[in-house]
């Protein structure tokens, strides 16, 4: 029975952990965030020099002046036009909806022969976010988009939320352990 417990919530936490960590089409790879685009990936980097020299790939630990860099790994998107924009999440079902009005920031389509897109942006605030990137062919036959959902000043409560939830997982763990080895036993007469 108890055994069956401990599963049934390593189960659920390995599910919920996967659900918090989801970044859609970005993920790391051998030390270097990668995002999927097409066939094709791009390296993804974010700075915040003004708060830290530290890099991240996903979430933006604070509001305020972010640098981002994307960096085609193949030659194939460096010969497409190249789109980039930042969309806050407010709950929308398509991420076209009311597109304007949500764009944080928008850079348009453009070829960037060297593979690196480089933008600026000030986040003025802590919240959820939607960035998409797209490369299309000068034809229009080839269209790649990528969508990656990501958090801004919000990494630190996600962070606490999962150590909370595993202490409380391991505090009931630790009760019922006690409870079956101690407290279940009847005394040998």
């Amino acid at each position: 029975m108890i055994m069956r417990f401990f599963a049934a919530m390593l189960f659920a936490a390995a599910g919920w952990i996967t659900q918090a960590h989801a970044h859609g089409d970005v993920g790391v790879n051998q030390g270097q965030c990668l995002m999927k685009l097409g066939p094709d990936t791009m390296t993804f980097t974010g700075y915040q020099p003004q708060k830290s020299r530290e890099q991240f790939c996903d979430d933006i630990p604070d509001a305020g002046p972010t640098i981002i860099t994307l960096d085609a790994q193949q030659d194939e998107l460096r010969d497409m036009n190249l789109e980039m924009r930042v969309i806050r999440d407010v709950g929308q079902k398509d991420d076209t909806e009311n597109l304007e009005a949500n764009t944080e920031y928008y850079s348009p389509p453009k070829k960037y022969k060297s593979g690196t897109l480089t933008f600026e942006h000030v986040f003025p605030q802590e919240g959820k976010f939607i960035g998409l990137v797209k490369a299309k062919s000068d034809d229009g036959a080839k269209e790649y988009v990528a969508r990656f959902p990501f958090s801004v000043g919000l990494t630190q409560t996600r962070e606490i939320t999962i150590a909370v939830f595993f202490g409380v997982l391991a505090l009931v763990g630790f009760g019922l352990w006690y409870r079956h080895q101690f407290m279940g036993k009847k005394p040998k007469a």
